[in-house]
């Protein structure tokens, strides 16, 4: 599906008492997110939250302090992983006031807390690392507004295919509607009907104000004459429409005019402003409201479609950010993930947790280069960079491929999966066959996770050749290579591309980690910090 609806699930449970809201929320199976992305609740109120993990993944929910920066929060358990493994994942953090346990696949839990008594909009998240960039949401704590006062109706009778003038039309029936909430419920009448809303709304100070409606057929609120929001013609109850209007402190009149051509009968109205948050004025409640309209957030075109790694490695070959235009993804059971590419024959990337979310590729008309969905990226020697140089001295400038410049002597062949359905790269180097594989050791979840890289080379190897395996700044400790490679902009977020790296035979030439090239197998092994 290109598109997804989040869609609250209100349960009706008499075990609980009258006064408590009870929510579901649940995971979406191999999408890395909630089914529902907002609850609205009014300060104070007492709230049963039923959290159900129905993903093959571990999955927890944290509810925080308003402003908090639920991605950062989560992502600085990296410092110290060995800590956060014995916490399961949960922060040490004060900003998180109730929380799940980390729950395993088809398990739940159900918390009951009171909301906090001061308006405002708290975020809740999945801290499971890699999570967090998808799995939010937010518990919108306002209070209610006023409803329409003296509501009253006039119903006219016609056949219209868009709303009419009812000015110039003679009513049928007129009276005040019950309990003050827009409904349809006026005598027998099943099609070819129109009724016209009228009453008095109070806007509790200055402010702008928006109204949304939905309808089934056509349907216009107007405040004072001026149009706020218009969802006319025939057409089922779709999206919630909105619109906003300023109004001045004080009554204000309410209209709201409705036709029905056939078929169903729907009309949701409902309107929030400062102070108070969405409030319905109709009997009806769109089953997609959650005091709002469906915005489409920034970004929306570029995220929700994360491709899951489960029991197989996933590839995905389109444009990743800083990994060049022919570079190819590859996500490894356990959360390892490496960019490799295609024009200069290089590993480019390796990074933990989710894999690649595929939403901007696939919404639209796929543009643009996609960063990777996981964290801790490490791009150990730039996306550029040749691995294979012939030279007297490989502390000199190492070449590199030019924007739309091909590489001299080098030939992609493609790749093969081999017993585990894993790729390796193969291509030819001067008539020098290399294949380029990956295995995966550990878990990109816990401490100590490893990729071990392996270049096999076949055929007759230039004298003076060397393979660079990294650039930056090094210090030499036991026969391994710490590296601190200057931070890493990926996709508009910065990484500290620090790991450390082991190889056979390679020693440090300047700013050049390079293991001298003969025919076999080179082995290399880049390690995340502890």
């Amino acid at each position: 599906m290109r598109k997804l609806l989040f869609a609250l699930s209100l349960l009706s449970l008499p075990a609980f008492a009258a006064e408590s809201k009870v929510f579901t929320i649940k995971t979406l199976t191999a999408q890395m997110k909630y089914d529902t992305a907002e609850i609205q609740v009014e300060p104070g109120t007492k709230v049963t939250l039923r959290f159900e993990n129905g993903d093959d993944l571990p999955h927890n929910l944290c509810l925080c302090d308003r402003g908090t920066d639920v991605l950062a929060m989560a992502m600085k358990q990296m410092e110290k992983p060995e800590e956060a493994v014995k916490r399961n994942w949960l922060p040490d953090d004060k900003r998180i006031w109730a929380h799940t346990k980390l729950l395993n696949p088809k398990e739940l839990e159900t918390l009951t807390f009171d909301a906090p008594s001061v308006p405002g909009r708290y975020p809740f998240v999945c801290t499971f690392p890699g999570h967090a960039v998808l799995m939010q949401g937010t518990l919108n704590v306002f209070p209610k507004g006023e409803i329409v006062k003296d509501l009253k109706f006039a119903l006219y009778l016609g056949k219209w295919k868009m709303l009419p003038d009812f000015t110039k039309l003679t009513p049928h029936r007129e009276g005040s509607v019950e309990n003050n909430l827009i409904q349809i419920k006026l005598d027998d009448y099943k099609n070819e009907f129109g009724v016209v809303f009228t009453g008095k709304i109070n806007a509790p100070k200055d402010g702008n104000y928006t109204f949304y409606t939905s309808s089934d057929d056509g349907a216009r609120i107007s405040i004072d004459g001026r149009q706020a929001v218009e969802y006319d013609g025939i057409h089922p109850a779709g999206d919630i429409h909105e619109g906003a209007v300023k109004l001045t402190k004080g009554e204000h009149e309410f209209r709201l005019e409705y036709f029905q051509a056939a078929g169903g009968i729907e009309l949701f109205a409902a309107w929030k402003g400062p102070g108070f948050d969405g409030t319905p004025l109709s009997k009806w409640i769109h089953p997609a409201w959650t005091g709002g309209a469906k915005k489409k957030k920034p970004g929306a075109d570029t995220t929700g479609m994360p491709l899951a790694v489960k029991e197989e490695a996933v590839v995905y070959r389109n444009f990743i950010a800083t990994a060049g235009n022919r570079s190819i993804g590859v996500g490894y059971p356990g959360g390892l993930n490496v960019a490799w590419n295609a024009e200069t024959m290089n590993l480019v990337l390796l990074w933990r947790g989710a894999f690649m979310d595929a939403a901007r590729h696939w919404n639209g008309r796929g543009g643009g280069p996609q960063p990777p969905a996981g964290y801790d990226v490490l791009r150990p020697a730039g996306m550029e960079t040749l691995p294979f140089a012939t030279m007297s001295s490989p502390s000199a400038d190492w070449p590199k491929l030019e924007p739309k410049e091909r590489a001299t002597g080098y030939q992609f062949k493609g790749y093969h999966l081999d017993s585990k359905r894993q790729p390796t790269f193969n291509y030819e180097w001067n008539g020098v066959k290399v294949s380029d594989s990956f295995n995966p050791e550990g878990s990109g979840a816990a401490p100590g996770a490893k990729l071990v890289r392996t270049l096999t080379l076949q055929g007759k190897v230039p004298e003076n050749s060397w393979l660079r395996i990294a650039t930056g700044k090094f210090e030499s400790k036991d026969g391994k290579f710490v590296a601190d490679a200057g931070s890493a902009d990926i996709g508009g977020h910065n990484f500290d591309n620090k790991f450390t790296i082991v190889a056979a035979g390679a020693t440090l030439e300047g700013t050049n980690l390079v293991v001298p090239v003969k025919a076999g197998k080179i082995q290399v092994t880049y390690q995340w910090p502890q």
